[in-house]
């Protein structure tokens, strides 16, 4: 691999999730959590153990969080969606140029390059990628772990010595090399992601898989080292002790997600086989089939050299999907960080096929560029104009997709009739630009289901006078919350659930307050209610009394106030458990 050819790879990520940070798409009610959580951070300097509203919102450990606060220390805010996602594209591209240099690095240049675009494009990559959600940070930590392993492994001069007895017991306490250091310090950094063990399982399954394999004790004694376990408990442990120590409800919250309770765990229950699906079917589209491809292509070198890359390769690549197929708990978004080595696979692929389409059998006119244009390209642009009412979009946009389909399919001849992959590639590559583009800045927006909050939001920003205080009812027993917080100015107070109305310390003799329309009746046991504007449609509603509502509270004079209760446990913040409340619950 060249330094030119990373710089492709680099302008292809670029034009890819780059696009997507810049497409005005709202964000999720799950991307709006870490740039919320983060914004806090900056506010109250508490770097460690992540609020909401200064309650201890402890669903994930800090590490993604420092990665967004860091965008707003480049660019000086943190309310706008292409600064929240810009973390996550430079998180998506590190992947693709990991996966670029290790396939390159075993299979050549051509490989290299067609691994990168491969990885780029996957779409389970490329959505996380472009969105500000946890998953990317994990996957770009555990490729570099993987890659650490790999130059350990397969760098000149890896073989280790014949180990005894006793020189394992002196190797258990010596120095190794930095890439093994890496590992570790890597394999500990992996639990402030998303939890304890969630990446640390999967990389060390598929390592110690391969290792046995192998039958050397002299490759496995590498990893029984002393200080490298030393390092990798300190950083996997640290800080769930802070947060059990500051937090002991904490504990309570990990049994709720790992040992399967809560609603939300039935609900993402899925059968064994369910990755079995997802991951052809979904998660490497659209290289699905030059993923397998490639994995049958290595097959006779992956059964042969068990200390072989290929080896290395296919372990990667099945041992985590068994690993994440036991807990019945399944959700693709848990594939991101194990979809590395399907891009190297992927890259293998593309090049077994190209073999085949460059061979130069069947007739030469049906490789020229008139042929494809006569063939496909006319009657794919014939096509799209006749389903052209049920394209998203203006008619000018339906013209565009048509102009690219066109020139894809002639780029793409151009390249077949000179026996040009390049030229192939690009023009593969350039359609899903414009395809991906397309979905982001038109097709997703048309069918958001969120639009109609987006609209309120923008009529709560006119209608609520500055200076007057707006409350965000955080007890609505979803996440929209942080969305309706991102929207919002940076002065709306979250409140627990709505019996902090009575909080002792608000002084104002009227309030606004965002809720759902259902809350209607227990605002009036606070006040004289007035409803100002109301979403036309909020997202899953099953009633209009779903629907997120702005209400303009006056107060009755004769409230009774309360002090707000001093503890908030992290099961009751993230309202897996009822209370605590200010004064008697509301009716």
């Amino acid at each position: 691999m060249r330094g030119s050819d990373y710089l492709l790879l680099v302008v292809l990520c670029a034009a890819l999730y780059g696009w997507s940070a810049i497409s005005g798409r709202p964000l999720t009610m799950h991307e709006a959590r870490l740039p919320e959580l983060a914004r806090e951070m900056l506010q109250t300097g508490q770097w460690l153990l992540p609020q909401s509203g200064g309650r201890p919102w402890l669903e994930r450990p800090p590490l993604p969080h420092w990665f967004i606060a860091g965008s707003d220390a480049i660019f000086g805010r943190t309310d706008r969606e292409w600064i929240v996602r810009f973390p996550s594209a430079v998180m998506g591209a590190c992947i693709v140029l990991l996966v670029a240099w290790m396939a390159g690095r075993h299979f050549g240049r051509t490989i290299g390059l067609l691994g990168g675009a491969a990885m780029a494009t996957m779409f389970e990559l490329y959505q996380y990628a472009s969105l500000a959600e946890d998953d990317i940070y994990l996957a770009a930590i555990v490729c570099l772990a993987m890659a650490f392993f790999v130059k350990a492994e397969f760098s000149e001069g890896a073989e280790p010595p014949p180990v005894s007895a006793k020189s394992l017991l002196v190797r258990f306490f010596t120095w190794r090399r930095w890439e093994v250091l890496g590992l570790f310090v890597l394999l500990g950094l992996s639990n402030l992601v998303k939890g304890p063990l969630v990446g640390t399982v999967p990389v060390v399954a598929t390592v110690g898989v391969f290792l046995m394999g192998q039958r050397k004790l002299s490759r496995i004694s590498r990893y029984i080292w002393l200080w490298g376990w030393i390092v990798f408990l300190i950083l996997a442990i640290a800080w769930p002790y802070l947060a059990w120590r500051r937090y002991p409800g904490i504990w309570d919250n990990w049994m709720y997600d790992y040992r399967g309770q809560g609603e939300e765990n039935f609900q993402f229950a899925k059968p064994w086989w369910h990755y079995l699906l997802m991951l052809p079917g979904y998660a490497l589209l659209p290289w699905t089939l030059f993923a397998f491809i490639g994995l049958f292509a290595t097959a006779r070198a992956a059964w042969h050299r068990r200390s072989g890359f290929e080896r290395f390769l296919w372990c990667w690549a099945i041992v985590p999907i068994v690993v994440l197929s036991i807990p019945g708990r399944k959700h693709h978004h848990y594939l991101v960080p194990v979809l590395a080595p399907w891009g190297v696979l992927s890259g293998i692929g593309l090049f077994e096929a190209s073999k085949v389409l460059f061979n130069g059998k069947g007739p030469e006119w049906s490789r020229r560029p008139w042929f494809g244009l006569l063939v496909f390209g006319l009657p794919g642009a014939i096509a799209l104009g006749a389903f052209a009412r049920w394209i998203p979009g203006p008619t000018w946009v339906t013209i565009g997709l048509a102009g690219v389909w066109l020139v894809c399919v002639w780029l793409f001849y151009v390249g077949l009739s000179g026996r040009r992959g390049g030229v192939v590639m690009a023009s593969l590559l350039l359609g899903m630009v414009v395809a991906y583009g397309w979905a982001q800045s038109i097709a997703a927006p048309s069918s958001d289901n969120t639009a109609a909050d987006m609209r309120f939001l923008r009529q709560v920003n006119r209608l609520v006078p500055s200076g007057e205080p707006l409350m965000i009812n955080a007890a609505t027993y979803t996440l929209d919350f942080f969305r309706l917080q991102f929207y919002l100015p940076a002065d709306a107070r979250l409140l627990h659930n709505l019996t902090f109305l009575r909080d002792q310390n608000i002084t104002s003799p009227q309030v606004y307050v965002i809720t759902r329309a259902r809350d209607e009746s227990a605002l009036r046991q606070l006040g004289t209610v007035r409803e100002i504007v109301q979403s036309e449609k909020t997202r899953r509603e099953t009633s209009p009394l779903d629907r997120f509502t702005l209400y303009k509270l006056i107060f009755d004079p004769h409230l009774r106030r309360y002090a707000v209760p001093e503890h908030i446990g992290v099961m009751e913040a993230m309202q897996r458990k009822e209370g605590p409340f200010c004064g008697p619950p509301l009716e």
